[in-house]
């Protein structure tokens, strides 16, 4: 195992370098020896998602990553959720949003923010400033913070007369 220990920190430092041909070669000689590697399947997925674009690719290492990290590995699953909402699978994102909230570790304020997003995207306004809002309250990052402002502003400015008044009266 400390083979791959050694190969997965390298990969993260080929991540850090911007070397993501080298880091895809790394982690997927890590899945040679031990395709159960649940952080190898992350960081694939992370870069099949953010660099190569490759929904499919992504998916499918980011569930393995899940089913194998079998909950040890809980920033996987904000990651997940992202791929699936810039994706528009919303309905599978709340599913496993809903996994995730009893996974111990896990960025519940990130979950919530995300939350926000699915409600929103359904131009469900007030839902999304209420998630908005509580995840602003169980953050710990004060740049996410600065985040979920300009998000809880931008989603009133979406809010109907009727709405402003509902949300208003319904956090008097």
């Amino acid at each position: 195992m400390q083979d791959v220990d050694n190969l997965f920190l390298e990969a993260g430092r080929a991540i850090d370098n911007s070397d993501l041909s080298s880091a895809k070669s790394l982690l997927n000689e890590i899945l040679l020896i031990d395709p159960a590697h649940s952080r190898a399947h992350n960081h694939l997925g992370w870069i099949y998602e953010t660099k190569l674009k490759d929904f499919e690719k992504a998916q499918m290492h980011y569930e393995l990553a899940i089913k194998f990290s079998k909950g040890n590995y809980p920033v996987v699953y904000v990651n997940f959720v992202y791929l699936l909402i810039e994706y528009g699978h919303y309905d599978r994102a709340g599913e496993v949003i809903e996994e995730a909230m009893d996974i111990q570790g896990v960025d519940y304020a990130t979950l919530i923010f995300q939350k926000g997003q699915i409600a929103e995207s359904h131009q469900k306004f007030i839902d999304a400033a209420k998630n908005y809002m509580l995840a602003r309250k169980l953050t710990f990052s004060k740049e996410l913070m600065n985040v979920l402002d300009n998000e809880i502003k931008r989603v009133k400015s979406k809010m109907n007369f009727w709405q402003k008044l509902l949300f208003r009266l319904d956090n008097f």
